[in-house]
């Protein structure tokens, strides 16, 4: 019996007329032609690669920020527990300080907490100093 149903159901449909073949290609046609315009198929232009940090350029911008961000701001940022010591607020606060921070870092290593620079980033934090802090 469902069978018989489903059967029924089916011829009940209209048929497609060509009228309704030629409206659903356009629509067809009109929207692959907005889905795919030539300004979204273009090929995106990559970001250059990142200029590689060496001890001839090494600045506040392209090494010293992320270093401080990241091993001293967890400590050294306004209301943190070392703030009273040292407070990390951007390039000024780090020129401001710069003899201080070269002492604990590089010469007496008592900072970051628990030693955790690598070599390299002892090698290009000393040529920044080297080079007089550069901003760029």
């Amino acid at each position: 019996m469902k069978l018989v149903q489903l059967k029924n159901r089916c011829r009940r449909t209209r048929p497609l007329t060509s009228t309704n073949i030629v409206v659903l290609s356009i629509i067809a046609i009109i929207t692959a032609i907005v889905s795919c315009s030539k300004d979204q198929a273009a090929e995106p232009n990559p970001e250059p690669p990142p200029e590689s940090v060496t001890v001839e350029n090494v600045s506040y911008t392209n090494f010293a920020r992320t270093l401080f961000e990241s091993k001293c701001s967890s400590c050294h940022v306004a209301g943190a527990s070392a703030s009273g010591k040292w407070t990390f607020s951007g390039y000024t606060s780090v020129k401001n300080n710069a003899a201080t921070i070269k002492n604990v870092v590089l010469e007496n290593r008592t900072m970051p907490l628990g030693g955790s620079l690598t070599s390299q980033e002892r090698e290009l934090l000393a040529a920044w100093f080297t080079r007089n802090t550069p901003e760029n």
